[in-house]
């Protein structure tokens, strides 16, 4: 040790480097753990008050719909009605269920419910619920009412062996006597669990829910699957009031399942804390959730749903960056260390070392090659193998020669299904005595693991005679994943670039804000001053006031035009018309000393794009223009026109696999300092950028969006000359024929009679889908399932003119019914109901003769539209 001492300290710059290297890495842990712990924090601070708000949006939301439902005239007619009968007219109630069915199941809603000021159920959806008392929660829900409350909503609660939540309302008469109360029966979509499972979370494990006073849970966990391998809840059963928020003292998920006493279980330390507290407070120190795992939470009391909101993510999943770059920090300080040490100790050592590992990587380079190669005779034994092929799949040359090369490494598909050897592309070489190319298949590591391979089989002959196949391969798993990875990179960018170019709108647009603030402030003020010894003047100056503010309304109308909120929608638009909408924001994004020059032409073909997507390409390539000027004065050109592109044309643009025709194009020139051809290579790179580091807009995201849109791009530049960027949006002939903003007509086609056989296991939907057809001159009869379906059929044949079934039902699905049909009627006529897609539902069905498909849910038009294909207009 004290030679190693002396050898040390004969080099006092390794030791002090050793030193720092050390000090470096323990400060940056701690900044780090503590920069984590606070972003960990923020973000789930932020979601727990997101939540918040969106459970108070989705509530207001929910009391709009239902005063819509019930202060509508036939609805409340209809009301009055029933309420006058009571429970002695059936017919009544039939007709509020036909008035409500399509706004209810329209949106989502599981039904609703007439009560009386008694509590006892009216109307609903189903005859059977009549004279039936209001569940509990219902009633608690009225008393608040009575209370003075407009409206109330129930937490979860079990009713009918089903999770419901009520939204009621009281009803009052026209003097506004109360004189009964109306409830909505809000949908999966509609209730607490759509909002908390949806919410914000970044990380895998977090989650945000609910919880009422006596601990228990009021939303679905994102965890159910976990939860019923823990043995917390059953198979089927929801978190919904199964999960009691206590803290089992031990981690379920990783613990064999063990009964759990709630009583004898404290509550968690987030709920504790928020019962004691209702103010927004977190712990990020840990502590154990529900399952039992170490979690780092943050909560608050709502007075309003009377419940907590609880966001928590797994301690694991939180500090998982912080432990990687420790270790690595960690790895690389004892190598920093090691290293120094050797390097004084050993440093002729691992000269000699370095020099023998040098020659015999030579010597290995020397007797093999970089791709995989073996042999293989008629009967498919390997007769030789290469080293590549040894360490590519972790075989001795002994475990191959000789043996069956399919059922070695090549016996199963990627998807796990067995690969037939009577298929193996590889022998069909020497079967055919033809070269075999695959582009990728998967070949199997001796340890079970998977590698995807292109390979090339070619016959080996002896004379005319094959005598076996020489196959060579190589290992493209790593190709995959870059290019997988590449896929994810470019979506990241175009994400990256709208937020980005906002920013860089942002200095702008509170330029703008000032400008007009200053205005308001400033004319406010002489307001004031001559409001009493000068009203004129001041009534002058208000004037201006509200022009400015004017203006200010019109601007920020102009930012959330081009934020593009909502979901991706085509739509079609004139790129004239979006480039002259937008010329507020081109303007205010450019330097003062910029010039910004428009050539649009007018009366273009429309073009179905998303209008946001093309907006942001608009706008980066007009602010990388003015990047480009840097500050000097010069001319920024935006061009819009029509044009023939042939396939020379497009072959100098970066498109893939379009067709030559007709094109709309933008053209954005600058007047800035251009581009050479090194950086014309590389300017669709994702995050290059030739300015400062961090300030890129990238124009991957630009090529991401034309390319989506199957557009071309091209970009002419030279050194001090200035750039051109023109981006091509093809025309769909279709489209441009076809008149935009035409009246729709939603009228019912009416019929002289027949019968319609309509199949569906939800009586809801049966009787829904029965108005209708009635209310288009149809007779109906209904079945609950395909087996009664089809007896019914059998039995009214004659008389039945289609039938209208359910893809998804018990006993006899509505496939299976449809091939029963076919076998007894081949010119029977179905039409198809589902809640899936067409695409996914009617597949199946494709060239087997089916009528028509109707998507649940449906209106009667929608559904008129199905029938008058198969019967033609009616009267």
């Amino acid at each position: 040790m004290n030679k190693i001492k002396g050898k040390l300290f004969k080099y006092p710059l390794a030791l002090l480097v050793a030193i720092f290297v050390v000090m470096a890495v323990a400060v940056s842990l701690s900044e780090l753990k503590s920069h984590i712990i606070d972003n960990a924090r923020h973000n789930l601070t932020t979601v727990n008050k997101n939540v918040r708000l969106a459970l108070h949006r989705q509530i207001e939301t929910e009391v709009i719909a239902i005063n819509q439902m019930i202060e509508n005239n036939e609805t409340r007619k209809t009301l009055m009605q029933v309420l006058k009968t009571g429970a002695s007219s059936q017919g009544q109630r039939f007709g509020l269920r036909k008035v409500l069915s399509e706004s209810v199941f329209s949106q989502h809603y599981n039904g609703y419910y007439l009560i009386a000021l008694n509590k006892q159920i009216i109307a609903s959806m189903k005859e059977s619920d009549s004279g039936l008392m209001a569940p509990q929660s219902a009633v608690a829900a009225i008393q608040r009412l009575e209370q003075g409350e407009q409206s109330a909503i129930t937490h979860a609660f079990s009713y009918n062996g089903k999770i419901s939540m009520w939204l009621l309302k009281g009803i009052t008469d026209d003097r506004g006597k109360s004189v009964a109360y109306f409830a909505l029966d809000l949908g999966e979509k509609n209730r607490f669990s759509s909002t908390t499972l949806s919410a914000g979370l970044t990380y895998a494990t977090g989650e945000t829910y609910l919880v009422d006073a006596q601990g228990r849970m009021l939303s679905e966990a994102r965890f159910h699957d976990d939860l019923v391998k823990a043995g917390l809840l059953k198979v089927g059963e929801y978190s919904t009031l199964n999960i009691n928020v206590r803290d089992p003292g031990l981690n379920l998920l990783e613990q064999q399942k063990r009964h759990i006493v709630s009583s004898e279980a404290p509550f968690t330390l987030a709920l504790t804390q928020v019962l004691a507290e209702p103010e927004l407070s977190w712990n990020m120190d840990g502590y154990r959730d529900y399952r039992g795992v170490p979690v780092l939470g943050v909560w608050q009391w709502d007075k309003y749903l009377k419940a907590a909101i609880i966001t928590e993510i797994d301690q694991e999943e939180a500090m998982q960056q912080y432990r990687y770059v420790r270790n690595l920090l960690l790895i690389l300080m004892l190598i920093v260390v090691a290293g120094t040490i050797l390097a004084v100790m050993a440093y002729s050592r691992m000269r000699i070392r370095s020099e023998k590992e040098a020659n015999r990587h030579k010597d290995l380079l020397l007797k093999s090659t970089a791709e995989a190669i073996f042999g293989i005779d008629l009967n498919g034994d390997c007769t030789f193998v290469n080293l590549s092929f040894l360490n590519m799949l972790g075989y001795k040359e002994k475990e191959v020669i000789g043996k069956n090369i399919h059922q070695l490494i090549h016996h199963t598909y990627s998807n796990g299904d067995a690969y037939p050897i009577e298929d193996c592309n590889i022998y069909k070489a020497h079967r055919e005595k033809t070269r075999v190319h695959s582009c990728e298949e998967s070949f199997w590591h001796k340890d079970g693991s998977q590698i995807l391979v292109e390979y090339w089989s070619q016959p080996l002959f002896e004379g005319d005679d094959a005598v076996g196949s020489v196959v060579t391969f190589l290992d493209i798993t790593q190709q995959r994943q870059n290019e997988f990875e590449r896929e994810q990179l470019e979506k990241q960018v175009q994400h990256s670039q709208r937020l980005e170019s906002l920013g860089v709108l942002a200095g702008g647009i509170a330029h703008d804000f000032n400008n007009l603030l200053a205005a308001i402030l400033g004319n406010a003020s002489l307001v004031e001053s001559n409001i009493l010894k000068d009203p004129l003047k001041a009534k002058e100056r208000a004037s201006k006031i509200i022009l400015s503010a004017e203006k200010a309304g019109v601007l920020c109308k102009q930012m959330l035009a081009y934020s593009g909120k909502g979901q991706f929608i085509l739509k079609p638009i004139d790129l004239s018309e979006i480039v002259e909408e937008m010329t507020h924001l081109l303007e205010v994004s450019i330097d003062k000393a910029v010039i910004l020059k428009y050539h649009l032409a007018k009366h273009l073909p429309l073009i179905m794009v998303d209008e946001a997507q093309i907006q942001q390409v608009v706008m980066n390539l007009v602010t990388n223009a003015n990047e480009a000027i840097d500050g000097r004065s010069g001319v920024v050109s935006v061009t819009t026109g029509m044009m023939h592109a042939d396939k020379h044309y497009l072959a100098t643009c970066h498109a893939e696999k379009i067709q030559a025709g007709r094109f709309i194009y933008v053209e954005v020139s600058d007047t800035g300092c251009g581009m050479d051809r090194e950086t014309i290579q590389k300017v669709f790179d994702p995050f290059f950028t030739t300015k400062v580091t961090g300030r890129g807009l990238g124009m991957s995201a630009v090529l991401g969006i034309v390319r989506g849109h199957k557009g071309a791009l091209k970009v002419y530049s030279e050194p001090g000359r200035g750039t051109t960027f023109k981006f091509l949006l093809p025309i769909d002939e279709s489209e441009t024929s076809r008149s935009i903003g035409e009246p729709h007509d939603n009228s019912v086609q009416h019929y002289t009679g027949g019968v319609v056989l309509v199949v569906d296991d939800e009586e809801t939907v049966r009787e829904v889908t029965c108005m209708m057809l009635e209310e288009m001159g149809f007779e109906t009869i209904t079945a609950a399932n395909g087996e009664d379906g089809l007896a019914l059929y059998k039995k009214h044949r004659n008389s039945i003119l289609f039938v209208f079934t359910d893809l998804t039902m018990p006993r006899m699905c509505g496939k299976e019914l449809f091939t029963n049909l076919k076998r007894i009627n081949p010119e029977c006529r179905v039409i198809l109901s589902s809640g899936y897609n067409s695409t996914e539902a009617i597949q199946q069905f494709s060239g087997k003769g089916l009528a028509g498909f109707v998507q649940k849910p449906f209106t009667p038009h929608a559904l008129s539209e199905e029938v008058k294909k198969i019967l033609g207009a009616g009267e």
